[in-house]
């Protein structure tokens, strides 16, 4: 859903910028330094940890501190985009903090036909993910909502997961709409 939101932000941004307009208001892009630390934090993690113990170890934590991280980056930016990912990801923050991953429902993987992410969280091969169950936190908040779109395969997505996008969508539309917007026009052109 964040490629989608992506392309159609980038779609309307340029609409918008073609009629000279900015959609919202002005994005700022000092609070990204914030939220690229955090997801800096969770790339070196999730790559080091199958060869650092003390990083397999703590994984769970690594991960729900990074989207924490992010989540605070996003709501620096006062940007409605940014205010949405920002809710979206300390949403999947507190889900994977208090289940030690993000719980994913295997009715929902089943339904969009995905059995091989079904058997590696199954088998306990993904850092990140796990089965919900009875014992789950939030459960209404885990990776429980199936998602196709012609852009990009079946996903099952949170509803963090649903902010996130949305934010997205709404950030780069507007990015979009200030930066082409404000390009030199030809004489002609005006």
């Amino acid at each position: 859903m964040t490629t989608e939101g992506i392309i159609l932000g980038v779609w309307l941004g340029l609409i918008m910028a073609w009629k000279n307009k900015v959609f919202l208001q002005e994005p700022r892009f000092k609070n990204l330094i914030v939220a690229g630390t955090g997801a800096a934090l969770f790339i070196i993690a999730l790559k080091a940890a199958p060869s650092v113990p003390f990083l397999a170890a703590h994984f769970s934590a690594i991960h729900a501190l990074a989207l924490f991280i992010m989540a605070v980056g996003c709501l620096m930016g006062r940007h409605l985009g940014y205010i949405l990912s920002g809710v979206g990801l300390a949403l999947n923050g507190v889900v994977v903090a208090l289940n030690g991953v993000m719980p994913v429902e295997a009715e929902a993987l089943l339904k969009i036909g995905d059995v091989r992410a079904l058997t590696l969280i199954t088998e306990g091969r993904v850092l990140t993910h796990g089965l919900a169950n009875e014992a789950t936190r939030l459960r209404f908040l885990c990776d429980r909502f199936c998602y196709a779109s012609a852009i990009s395969s079946a996903k099952v997505m949170s509803l963090g997961d649903g902010l996130i996008a949305m934010g997205l969508f709404l950030f780069v539309a507007s990015a979009t709409s200030y930066l082409f917007g404000k390009a030199d026009r030809h004489a002609m052109d005006k």
